[in-house]
């Protein structure tokens, strides 16, 4: 049976120990005893510092206000994203995602997508940017695991026959998951459809190349 642990621990991997992190929900009185500006400076402040030179070394473009894209080698999207608590808990997790950009799409969309969490420990994570301190001790957190999971789980999924393998191991396919997996090595010449939806997606042009 895992240890309970406190607000800002949690059961860790050997490989990896996760900081900063909380319960994604506050109660009304935590809530109230927190700075909503500043923390939303400090969230802006620690995702330029740790996040943003990080991702943009290995290639990633902003997308967005909290989200970076890359288009790989079989161009399929590469997609991270920082994704605040609804609520205003200030409180954050981390999704990634693939999506191919030679099929044709009703609206943007993510055909495979997962929280970070998942991939480092097998749950689902949330970091806390209250105030100054804890926010630091997240974002470095987050920038650690990023590099340590998440670069090296698009690197190893960036060709035909890892992204094939990939689909064929989830139990049920989308009607879209289903169209990738059947296009997958074929795709044929999709200059115009890519184009098209980095317009749709609203992507930086850069990756038209």
């Amino acid at each position: 049976m895992r240890k309970v642990y406190s607000v800002y621990e949690s059961w860790s991997p050997e490989q990896f120990t996760l900081k900063g992190i909380r319960s994604f929900l506050r109660t009304d009185y935590e809530m109230s005893s927190i700075d909503k500006d500043e923390a939303d400076r400090v969230f802006k402040s620690c995702k330029k510092q740790y996040l943003d030179s990080l991702l943009k070394a290995n290639g990633f473009l902003q997308y967005k206000s909290n989200a970076y894209v890359r288009r790989n080698q079989v161009d399929v999207l590469e997609y991270i994203d920082l994704q605040k608590e609804k609520n205003g808990s200030r409180t954050f997790t981390v999704n990634y995602a693939l999506t191919p950009l030679y099929l044709r799409y009703a609206f943007a969309d993510f055909w495979y997508s997962e929280r970070m969490g998942m991939l480092v420990c097998g749950k689902d994570v949330w970091w806390d940017y209250a105030d100054e301190s804890i926010a630091r001790v997240s974002f470095e957190n987050v920038a650690s695991a990023l590099e340590e999971y998440v670069l090296p789980w698009f690197d190893a999924h960036s060709n035909v026959d890892s992204i094939k393998k990939l689909l064929l191991t989830k139990e049920r396919l989308s009607v879209y998951q289903q169209a990738w997996l059947e296009s997958i090595e074929n795709p044929g010449d999709c200059s115009g459809i890519i184009a098209e939806n980095i317009k749709l997606f609203g992507l930086p042009k850069s990756l038209g190349r």
